[in-house]
């Protein structure tokens, strides 16, 4: 009755909006008329285009929301947004991160009912109608999740007595109180009831479990929080946990309504927990089960696991969280600038908060297991081992995956670090240096880019992972506030060392099995294989070339290519395409799964570990598969969450599930899985009972027992899976290769490009080097200065003996008279001068070209040079002294410019005067003619005195250079002339007179000795 007087009223509004248009047309129309009698044209448009315009705008505020949020009652096949598409959005409510998705008929079913947890029970339902979404007076934020009303993805279908059965569930944490919700349950998985759900056409409550879904564990990695380890969370006063979080970013093509993630958010850090049951009066704990989604380390969700069957009916409190994947999560350029491994510290963080929160639930916090397919498994084996987790984790269930696979840790630094610039090559940003490329993703680019690109990396199978974070540069406590550097570190030991060393919960109990066909997504997931999923030799071949690649086993890559090849050939018959197929998923699944699976048992086996184990070899009936590919990777995850107990609209729909579709053998087995699950985390031991007449037996060193799982009906203990082939990779080729190192793809840093810090290292070793090449430059040009001065006071000095004759060879110069004398010490003359008159006899004994000089005592150690390089080299000078008077000749030019052509050297340069007097011309000065008669006469009498005294005073020159010689030491012996050079560059000139005087004795003493020269 309510109802209708509510459609009433709003149609009456409707109509009352209705006319108030009409009645503004009719006015417009008439302006319009009395414009058109004006003529006006274009003032008529401008009004008709007006009036168009606020129709439009009277329609647009009919609305009450946008459609593309929300459901209308008029639109039935209206799709939600997917994360991803251009309008998706997200909303915050209360504190909480929220999507967009509502149920069918939204706000329908919340009339009646009151809302939880924020208004009193006894509000009237007309107050309740003003909050629905279809109200056009409403303007309230949509309320999230199961407050809007019945969510069949969060509690299933919908039946007669949903509405009227108990759901609001409150718990008050260390953070804060939070809200849940009962879920019911229709079907009982004990085998012993019977019961199908076919049997029946009503449906009755067989069991029940309460819901919080959507906890915030840590603070949302967002804005200043993107690339750096979670923080906790700053609690809250209520917060809603009425539908999951938003699943943290990855590629498109693995979320949506149909697969499951209904919404995508870099606020992603949320945790879910499956409780038995929340109030008093629990006499014992329930043990707590951590599941850890897998995905590769780039997609998954913490809602794709449903643990309401777990918690319902086998007695444990189920937690299933989110962490950060891809380049978000695991981004790491191997310094302070993005060190990594953030999403494994998510998984730390949400560890933490479960220790410490979990007793609120009834959950026992002294009984942690972890469990999880791949990469989750994976996780598990590394929070076993991790200094900061270890002490909490007391068991371990390892699904097909081991902490000592490859593609589990990263363990050379370098190749994540390429891997991470080859990323930020694809997404633009800079890769000059790590700061630059960090700060580029960060600030420049958004999540869904981020979290969009897909490529393989250059080394290794799967491009993203954790990191070994051994020898890496962290920030330190005071970088960021809000950060300190044990935030950072997650391993510094390889999970090898730690497990061989004993450092790990000295408590813990493990169990770990894989499938048959583990590796058989790697060909399901090659469309290019479609439809009919075959290969030949040439494609096996090719991928086994591929593998050697992208491991670079650079010792001997074919021979490594060989090995393999011979390994997992089916000789028999080696070109059967379907045993070539199941041999390459073979090969792929030893190498991925099944060898670090076996190694690490053996580890835990040396220290005396509880190990069990199962290979799974049988499938999910109802889904159909084909042989290649009926035991995959991950097919537990059905027989886990309880799929054949529970309605299909918990699950997503692209696996097409329907109530009726499970055989009596699923059931069985998902029943066995969950039985022997909960068994171990609650005993340590999956069967302290057996189970459908099935048990486990632990594994011993030498006698590696395991479960085969066929059916419940003919599964028996067998020994030692496959230890040839996991043997061939964790022994054979790394004995062979030595050790497997990758290849990096080639540097994307180059000298010229880079600006910090390697350009200017780069320019900086540069202009050193310029500097220290200059100042060798310098040093040596100044020592050749040095070495010429030195050459040319001691070494190229000659000196003129005038009268130099065959008798005084054997005499050389005698000082002995000067002791006496102090003259010459007074004096400051070099001592080795000779200085007297010539006479015709030295005159005459200069005319051949040979002139003899007698060289200074410190040049006589010296080697003695040619004549014509020591005349070059000395400086030409002649003194002669006469009463005091000095007719001096000295040059000062280089020498190259006075070295004579060889065809002239023997050609004397001196010119005789007729006074007796002779000077020398260097070869560069401009030469005068000289009279052919004193020319003739010295040509026919060269050793006649009388024949250059003719010469008449007119021939007589008195030459001296512009630069004469200077003497700074007394010590310094003064250079003679003896220069050989072409007689067509004499210089020839006449002489003053100056008469002849007697020798003069001198006495110098040089270093404490006499020495006398004449």
């Amino acid at each position: 009755m309510k109802t209708t007087t509510k459609m009433s009223n709003s149609t009456s509004h409707s109509n009352q909006n209705n006319n108030t248009s009409t009645t503004y047309k009719q006015k417009c129309t008439k302006k319009v008329k009395y414009r058109d009698k004006q003529k006006f044209p274009f003032d008529v448009m401008l009004m008709k285009f007006a009036i168009v315009v606020m129709m439009v705008l009277t329609e647009v505020n009919g609305q009450s929301r946008e459609p593309r949020f929300h459901s209308r009652r008029d639109v039935d096949n209206y799709q939600w947004p997917s994360p991803g598409d251009a309008d998706y959005r997200t909303f915050v409510f209360n504190g909480r991160r929220y999507g967009h998705y509502s149920p069918i008929e939204y706000g329908s079913k919340t009339s009646g009912r009151n809302i939880p947890g924020l208004y009193p029970q006894g509000i009237l339902r007309d107050e309740l109608n003003r909050f629905e979404i279809n109200n056009p007076n409403s303007g309230q934020v949509p309320f999230p999740g199961i407050l809007a009303g019945w969510r069949e993805d969060l509690q299933g279908k919908e039946r007669r007595d949903s509405l009227t059965l108990e759901r609001d569930v409150f718990v008050t944490t260390n953070y804060g109180q939070v809200q849940g919700f009962k879920v019911y349950m229709y079907d009982n998985p004990d085998p012993k009831s019977f019961y199908r759900p076919y049997h029946s056409t009503v449906d009755r409550v067989m069991g029940e479990c309460t819901v919080f879904l959507g906890i915030p564990y840590a603070m949302p990695p967002t804005f200043e929080g993107r690339f750096k380890p979670p923080r906790l969370h700053r609690g809250w006063q209520l917060i809603q946990a009425v539908d999951f979080g938003p699943a943290c970013p990855q590629p498109i093509r693995f979320t949506g309504t149909s697969k499951g993630v209904n919404d995508m958010d870099e606020d992603c850090l949320y945790l879910n927990i499956f409780s038995p049951q929340t109030g008093a009066g629990v006499a014992q704990k329930y043990p707590v089960m951590v599941y850890i989604h897998g995905g590769e380390f780039i997609h998954g969700a913490s809602n794709l696991f449903q643990g309401h069957i777990l918690a319902s009916f086998y007695g444990v409190v189920v937690v299933t969280f989110n962490y950060r994947l891809g380049a978000l999560g695991f981004l790491s350029t191997a310094d302070e600038n993005s060190p990594g491994n953030y999403g494994i510290l998510d998984q730390a963080m949400a560890l933490k908060w479960i220790y410490d929160n979990i007793e609120f639930f009834n959950g026992d916090r002294e009984s942690i297991t972890l469990f999880g397919p791949g990469a989750g498994a994976a996780s598990a084996g590394l929070l076993m081992v991790a200094p900061s987790t270890r002490n909490i984790v007391k068991r371990v269930i390892a699904q097909s995956g081991s902490a000592l696979a490859d593609w589990a840790l990263i363990q050379d630094k370098y190749r994540a670090e390429n891997t991470s610039r080859v990323f930020g090559r694809l997404l633009g940003c800079s890769i000059e240096s790590t700061w630059k490329l960090v700060n580029c993703l960060r600030t420049g680019r958004s999540f869904h880019k981020l979290s969009n690109v897909e490529f393989p990396p250059d080394v290794g199978t799967f491009p993203w992972g954790p990191v070994l974070d051994y020898n890496f540069t962290v920030p330190g406590d005071d970088w960021y506030d809000g950060w300190r550097e044990k935030d950072w570190r997650l391993l510094a030991e390889t999970p090898f060392n730690l497990v061989k060393n004993g450092k790990f919960n000295q408590e813990l109990h493990y169990m770990t099995g894989v499938t048959t066909q583990e590796a058989a997504f790697f060909i399901s997931q090659n469309e290019s294989l479609a439809p009919y999923y075959e290969i030949d030799m040439d494609f096996f071949n090719q991928k086994i070339r591929e593998h050697v690649f992208r491991y670079n086993y650079t010792l001997n890559p074919d021979g490594v290519y060989e090995a393999i090849k011979y390994m997992y050939t089916y000789w028999p018959d080696p070109n059967n395409a379907t045993i070539i197929r199941d041999q390459y998923i073979n090969m792929l699944s030893d190498l991925y799964y099944r060898a670090p699976v076996d190694q690490m048992i053996k580890l835990l086996l040396e220290r005396k570990v509880p190990v069990y184990l199962y290979v799974l070899n049988t499938t999910v009936e109802a889904l159909n598969l084909p042989d290649w590919r009926k035991y995959p990777h991950e097919i537990e995850h059905y027989f886990l969450t309880g799929a054949p107990f529970m309605d299909v609209e918990f699950f997503p729909k692209k696996d097409h599930l329907h109530r009726n579709m499970w055989t009596d053998n699923d059931r069985n087995m998902s029943h066995f899985f969950l039985q022997i699950f909960s068994n171990f985390a609650r005993y340590g031991n999956p069967t302290p009972q057996q189970v459908l007449g099935l048990h486990f037996e632990v594994a011993y060193q030498g006698n590696l027992r395991y479960l085969n799982i066929n059916t419940t009906f003919n599964s028996s203990i067998m020994l030692n899976y496959r230890q040839t082939e996991s043997a061939f990779w964790t022994q054979y080729l790394p004995t062979v290769v030595g050790v497997l190192v990758p290849t990096y793809p080639p540097t994307t840093e180059f000298w010229w490009e880079p600006k910090e810090p390697l350009q200017i290292a780069f320019w900086s070793m540069s202009v050193i080097c310029f500097f220290l090449i200059v100042l060798v430059v310098i040093c040596c040009i100044m020592w050749r200065n040095a070495k010429r001065q030195s050459d040319r006071f001691y070494d190229d000095d000659v000196f003129i003996n005038t009268e130099y004759d065959q008798d005084s060879r054997t005499v050389g110069v005698d000082n002995a008279h000067m002791i006496t004398n102090q003259h010459g010490v007074k004096q400051r003359d070099n001592i080795y001068q000779y200085r007297d008159s010539s006479s015709a006899k030295t005159l005459i004994s200069k005319t051949p070209t040979d002139t003899t000089s007698i060289r200074s005592p410190g040049s006589l150690a010296m080697t003695q040079k040619s004549n014509s390089q020591l005349s070059l080299k000395s400086t030409i000078s002649f003194t002669k002294d006469s009463n005091g008077a000095a007719t001096t000749y000295t040059s000062s030019q280089p020498t190259a410019s006075l070295r004579p052509p060889r065809n002239a050297i023997n050609t004397t340069t001196e010119c005789v005067t007729s006074n007796g007097l002779a000077v020398v011309v260097p070869p560069h000065l401009p030469s005068y003619p000289i009279k052919a008669t004193e020319e003739e006469n010295l040509l026919q009498n060269p050793r006649d005195p009388t024949a250059l005294s003719k010469t008449s005073a007119q021939s007589e020159i008195s030459y001296k250079s512009a630069k004469p010689l200077t003497l700074n030491r007394t010590t310094t012996p003064t250079t003679i002339i003896s220069t050989s050079t072409n007689t067509s560059n004499l210089l020839t000139a006449p002489l003053p007179y100056v008469p002849q005087t007697k020798p003069q004795v001198r006495t110098q003493v040089i270093e404490g000795i006499p020495q006398t020269s004449v």
